[in-house]
């Protein structure tokens, strides 16, 4: 049993590594909002045909607030060691359009963030852009109502 679980280890390590996989990155909170966590499923971006970047919609009771999320994953990361991104984070409100949008270009970083949106009580979704050498990506996560 000891050498199973050995071995399930080790291939939780090494398959994505040979595939290009990214593993489960998560932001832990969003900024000034320690209490939030993430709300609804996860949204995949994808830049020309590559998987590039997650986009998830956090909640936060204490600060009531929704917040946007993009990373950008480490295999795109590795198969595109040079050269910067621009991103576009924000929420989307159903009856009012878009809000708390964030531009952050040129960057190499990995975690993006939009800024707190008064969302309880409103349909909500969180949605990204992505610009690489001129191509662009996007993802919009499911609304989430409440």
């Amino acid at each position: 049993m000891r050498t199973l679980t050995r071995l399930a280890a080790i291939c939780a390590m090494v398959v994505p590594a040979l595939f290009g996989v990214s593993t489960a990155a998560h932001a832990e909170a969003a900024p000034g909002c320690s209490d939030s966590y993430q709300i609804g499923p996860t949204a995949l971006l994808s830049w020309n045909g590559e998987s590039a970047a997650s986009v998830k919609q956090f909640w936060s009771p204490r600060c009531q607030a929704n917040f946007a999320y993009l990373y950008v994953w480490q295999s795109f990361r590795t198969n595109h060691p040079t050269g910067n991104w621009s991103v576009n984070v924000g929420e989307i409100i159903w009856d009012d359009g878009m809000s708390g949008w964030m531009n952050y270009s040129p960057s190499r970083s990995t975690d993006f963030w939009s800024r707190a949106v008064a969302g309880l009580g409103q349909c909500t979704r969180a949605s990204a852009a992505f610009n690489f050498n001129g191509v662009y990506g996007n993802a919009t996560t499911d609304p989430r109502c409440g």
